[in-house]
């Protein structure tokens, strides 16, 4: 009764907020917390279109999500509504009542916006309960973000079923806190919980022996190691590789209970998974159905919507994978450069633009580094250019860079050098870099913010 108590008085605050408001789109900061959920409900039972903002993003990366989403109002973490500025609030008739924008790393140099539709939505958790069913005692822990699709599709399947969603397990500042996840998970019976393959990493370390309430854990955002993964099982933990991208709200192939384990287990119910490769072997991977995404927002407020799928409705998704004769499916690698550490998206183009912002930059690549407990960290071979020195160097950079990137996109590991090693097409060879940094880094910060 509270929690519909909290939802109504957020519904009305905002229904007197948007009034007479066109197409409203309301940014919502999308964190782990009762607010964030109270706030989607009220949204989702209003049918208003948001835009999720990412609770530890910049300043500037904030605006430019809310510029480009056309928000209207902004609802703040601790439930307070501020009033976007007129110029940002720009009507956008591409997007359909209701709908959900995520941004996910793209290869663009930016962070690209997924339009998610109710119907998507809806197909999405349809598909879920298909492959995993429900039990009346479920509860799912929101131990993600909303302003991940994890996080966000968490509150829309329990939404969908009708079943609790449990809040905590994270720290204040947002960071994954493996004991105090365990609290939560044991004194509210929590049975379903979603965890990157670092958050499981954490919680093996912490106890061998899993919660007994909980019946499955989802393990994606990341490849798991398939050593993870065995020592998990072999104490009992009832994981569950998954596979997924924003594009298609979060769930795309997932090990079902009861089959024996492999790969990211076969595709959902009404999602189709082919892979293009001419002779069975490992290729694109693309998808196809009700839970696909409409579109990208488009590079200026207002634009139409970029659809990138093929004419029969397939879309791409850039990473590689194989489909078994069990009709499992296995991701091999990705196709891009896009970096996952702890979960989180990271596209080295965008980190690079940043840095060649500051003047004592002249050229920079950036690339993933493997890490055994954040699966990749972001490293960067620097070229610096006149007055490197004088503008205080790496610690002056990491000043340009706090203002302008969230945490975890910030390189960790750098190497100073004349000029970035080439390869013999003529581009930056991203493996050479690699190398380097490896091999003899300049300076290594501390521990990463994750």
């Amino acid at each position: 009764m509270e929690l519909a108590r909290r939802v109504d008085r957020t519904r009305d605050a905002l229904r007197r907020r948007l009034d007479g408001v066109t197409a409203p789109v309301v940014a919502v900061v999308g964190g782990a917390g009762p607010e964030a959920v109270v706030a989607l409900l009220a949204l989702l039972e209003d049918r208003v279109s948001f835009v999720l903002i990412h609770p530890r993003w910049t300043r500037a990366e904030r605006d430019r999500a809310i510029a480009l989403a056309g928000a209207s109002l902004r609802l703040e973490s601790g439930g307070a509504l501020a009033t976007v500025p007129a110029a940002a609030a720009v009507d956008n008739p591409s997007l359909r009542r209701g709908a959900g924008i995520v941004f996910t790393s793209g290869t663009t140099g930016q962070p690209r916006g997924a339009v998610l539709s109710r119907a998507a939505f809806r197909a999405s958790a349809r598909a879920h309960a298909r492959a995993m069913g429900w039990r009346a005692d479920d509860r799912w822990l929101l131990s993600l973000p909303t302003a991940h699709v994890g996080g966000l599709m968490i509150v829309v399947r329990c939404l969908h079923a009708r079943r609790a969603v449990v809040v905590g397990g994270r720290r204040a500042a947002g960071n994954f806190e493996a004991g105090e996840t365990l609290r939560v998970v044991e004194r509210d019976r929590v049975t379903l919980l979603s965890v990157v393959p670092t958050m499981l990493a954490r919680l093996l370390r912490t106890t061998k022996r899993p919660p007994p309430s909980l019946r499955a854990v989802l393990v994606g955002g990341a490849g798991a190691p398939t050593a993870l993964m065995e020592q998990a099982r072999e104490h009992g933990w009832p994981v569950f590789a998954t596979y997924g991208l924003t594009e298609a709200c979060s769930q795309v192939a997932t090990e079902r209970p009861g089959e024996p384990p492999g790969g990211v287990g076969t595709p959902l119910p009404g999602v189709e998974v082919r892979v293009a490769a001419p002779d069975g072997s490992a290729g694109t991977i693309q998808v196809r159905g009700g839970p696909l995404f409409d579109g990208y927002l488009g590079a200026e407020p207002g634009a139409p919507l970029e659809r990138p799928f093929e004419a029969d409705g397939w879309f791409d998704t850039g990473d590689l994978g194989a489909i078994g004769e069990d009709g499992r499916l296995r991701v091999v690698g990705r196709r891009t450069d896009r970096i996952v550490t702890g979960g989180e998206n990271v596209d080295p183009a965008e980190v690079e633009a940043a840095v060649v912002e500051w003047p004592g930059a002249a050229d920079v690549c950036v690339v993933g580094l493997e890490d055994e407990e954040w699966g990749e960290q972001v490293g960067a071979v620097l070229v610096p250019a006149a007055g490197f020195e004088a503008l205080g160097g790496l610690d002056g950079l990491g000043r340009h860079l706090g203002g302008r990137l969230a945490g975890f996109k910030r390189p960790r590991c750098w190497s100073v050098v004349d000029r970035l090693p080439m390869a013999a097409s003529g581009k930056v060879d991203r493996s050479a870099c690699a190398r380097l940094l490896v091999e003899s880094p300049s300076q290594r910060a501390g521990e990463a913010e994750q």
